[in-house]
């Protein structure tokens, strides 16, 4: 069995294939109304009749458009609606332009505003941080001063602790104070020693357990208050009727707080038995061998105290060294050796 093949076809004429051609436009152009009510047979007439009214040379020249494209050609907008519409879209995108640089020119303006008014806040900035470093320089120096008049105004004092609270009046607080002074100085119990005041701690009075308060009296003279601090240094606590008394120099409660910082390098100085002194009114005097800041290292690894920082610096005294706390205090090294008065050579770099 071979394929099937089609039946040969056999073409029409060139005239019916063109006019076939150019009758088949007529549906898209004109109404489907006469092709949907018409049956077969009538559009096969149709189809002959407009094949053979249409020729090549007779549709260019006598055939006529429908009245529905005439009507679609003349709703489609001309120059003159096409220029209008171009001039409204322009006029109207002109008015938004404008709005957008109106708009615009406020935000520069107001960012103009901006950076001058924070360029004048940075120079005032800078201006007032200057004036806050030299207020507080000038502050900080007013605190330093006014802690060195206080404690020149207490220079002959004398703070006794650990006397007794069991006088009645002033007088027999007097005679105790005389007396212990003058066994203090092994002198008669009964001398003379002129007292310009002389009154127990500002505070309440503890209750009968509690340890008695501290008693601040004012010598008159000051080479006799400084020989009964000299003779009360040799030892810590002095026994006098029946009880332990400690005499101290009388210092500025900001004074105190910046010795209470130094207790533990004092405390490692206390065990490993060196001798210092404390200096008027804020400074601590130690007599060491050279070798003092290996030494402080040393002392500070004992103690594990980690805030306590040296600078090594010189002096003509010998060797200084300026505490790093929150006020900056000094710790001074006096050697034995004669040559510490002299000026030491500068440091060699690198």
């Amino acid at each position: 069995m071979g394929k099937a093949r089609k039946p040969p076809h056999t073409p029409g004429p060139p005239e019916t294939i063109g006019n076939q051609q150019i009758g088949s436009i007529r549906p898209f152009l004109a109404p489907l109304l006469t092709a949907e009510n018409a049956d077969p047979e009538s559009k096969m007439a149709a189809a002959s009749c407009s094949s053979v009214s249409s020729s090549p040379t007779h549709s260019v020249s006598a055939w006529d458009p429908p009245n529905d494209l005439r009507q679609l050609l003349q709703y489609l907008p001309s120059k003159e609606d096409l220029a209008m519409a171009t001039t409204e879209l322009g006029a109207s995108l002109l008015s938004e332009i404008r709005a957008l640089r109106t708009d615009l020119g406020g935000i520069q303006t107001r960012l103009q505003h901006v950076e001058v008014t924070q360029e004048q806040q940075s120079a005032t900035l800078v201006t007032h941080s200057a004036a806050i470093a030299t207020q507080r320089s000038a502050l900080q120096m007013m605190a330093r001063h006014l802690e060195d008049v206080e404690n020149r105004n207490r220079r002959n004092n004398i703070r006794v602790r650990g006397l007794p609270e069991i006088e009645n009046t002033q007088e027999e607080l007097k005679s105790t104070l005389i007396a212990l002074f003058n066994d203090v100085l092994g002198r008669d119990p009964d001398t003379v020693i002129d007292l310009e005041r002389y009154h127990r701690a500002l505070r309440p009075k503890g209750p009968p357990d509690a340890p008695p308060r501290d008693v601040i009296c004012c010598l008159l003279r000051y080479p006799l208050k400084d020989s009964i601090l000299a003779a009360a240094r040799g030892s810590r606590t002095i026994d006098f009727a029946g009880a332990k008394i400690s005499l101290f120099q009388d210092l500025s409660p900001a004074t105190l707080q910046s010795r209470r910082m130094l207790r533990p390098l004092t405390a490692a100085l206390q065990d490993m038995k060196i001798q210092y002194k404390w200096l008027f009114p804020f400074g601590l005097q130690i007599r060491t061998p050279s070798d003092l800041l290996a030494s402080v290292a040393n002392w500070i690894s004992h103690c594990s105290w980690r805030n306590f920082h040296f600078h090594r610096t010189h002096s003509r005294l010998g060797q200084t060294w300026h505490c790093c706390t929150c006020r900056q205090n000094r710790l001074r090294n006096v050697r034995d050796d004669p040559a510490a008065d002299a000026v030491p050579p500068p440091r060699k770099h690198g």
